[in-house]
């Protein structure tokens, strides 16, 4: 295949899960309310994993083909992506609010199942045992999201739900699904695909694939959701997306590869890029329990240590390494 067509097939690829993906999150809320499905529902349920949904199909698609490197580098990278990038761009524009009811709760959720993944994949592979144990927390959050939001409505606080406006109709709500439905899987298919062969006849490993282009497209339905909801000043919308979308790569998408596992993570992964996702977790804790704004400074830092970030992932840095090496001088 010539590099135009895999390249080709790599960006189509990309601009199909970004399409498809907003199709069938219009599609999936409208045919929600037809259906009796509560806005706080279709809120939080249908549009988190809507959002996520380009990552997890990627990694249905990945897993099956035998490139667990693609699959596994799609969520890390999503999941860095969304908070140095996705949370960076929109809060350059206008600084972002973080006073979303509930916040402060999905970002402990947040925590504990990154660092539940990293623990857990820093000294063995990624099992169907561990794929339970990443979807039962995916459903505790989706309980937990349902439960917090329905007290809040009761005690008449504003929980970030906004109303969408006038629903769609039968016809365009059943195009806007099956434009999703089928466009997902033809995105990730090409991705794969492209990204695949890409690597095989530049060398370049599957992961670093996964973990820069991939990763960066598929976090286009947050980032323009983000840049909407930023340029409508409503900033702690744009970080709850952030913190749904990161809980539902990696407890979702995450299970979906270890149940065609067992499935060992290449070695950039521990020595690198898990420092990478702590590290930008870290940071969004900075602003969110402190309930502090994203200002454009802190965001003109977060997109030059996403830049930093790159860099070192394609000269191969090693933080494990030094961070050993530090301890065994000390």
């Amino acid at each position: 295949m010539p590099d135009l067509t895999l390249l080709a097939a790599l960006v189509g690829g990309l601009v199909i899960l970004a399409v498809a993906g907003d199709f069938l999150v219009n599609g999936a809320v409208a045919l929600a309310r037809r259906i009796g499905v509560s806005p706080l529902v279709a809120g939080i349920l249908i549009v988190g994993f809507g959002t996520s949904a380009p990552e997890m199909v990627v990694a249905v698609d990945a897993s099956s083909q035998g490139q667990p490197g693609i699959a596994i580098g799609n969520i890390v990278g999503s999941n860095i992506a969304n908070i140095w990038l996705v949370l960076a761009v929109p809060a350059f524009l206008i600084p972002l609010a973080t006073r979303q009811f509930g916040l402060r709760r999905s970002y402990w959720i947040m925590i504990a199942v990154t660092a539940v993944w990293i623990g857990w994949t820093a000294f063995m592979p990624l099992t169907p045992v561990f794929g339970f144990v990443l979807l039962g927390s995916l459903i505790l959050y989706s309980i937990l999201m349902l439960v917090w939001t329905s007290q809040g409505i009761r005690k008449g606080i504003d929980v970030g739900l906004e109303d969408e406006g006038e629903s769609l109709g039968t016809t365009a709500m059943w195009f806007n699904l099956l434009i999703g439905l089928v466009g997902l899987p033809l995105g990730a298919h090409l991705i794969v695909e492209g990204g695949a062969g890409i690597a095989r006849i530049y060398a370049v490993p599957e992961e670093v694939i996964g973990l820069t282009l991939l990763a960066i497209g598929t976090s286009l339905p947050e980032l323009g959701a983000g840049i909407a909801a930023g340029l409508r000043r409503r900033g702690e919308v744009v970080i709850g997306n952030v913190i749904g979308s990161n809980i539902f790569n990696l407890a979702g998408s995450g299970a979906i590869i270890a149940f065609f596992g067992p499935t060992d993570l290449a070695p950039t992964f521990l020595q690198f890029d898990h420092w990478a996702l702590a590290g930008a977790a870290i940071i969004l804790g900075l602003f969110v329990l402190p309930r502090s704004r994203v200002t454009r400074l802190a965001a003109l830092a977060m997109l030059l240590v996403y830049a930093v970030y790159i860099y070192g992932l394609i000269h191969g840095w090693d933080v494990t390494g030094e961070v050993e090496s530090w301890i065994g001088r000390s």
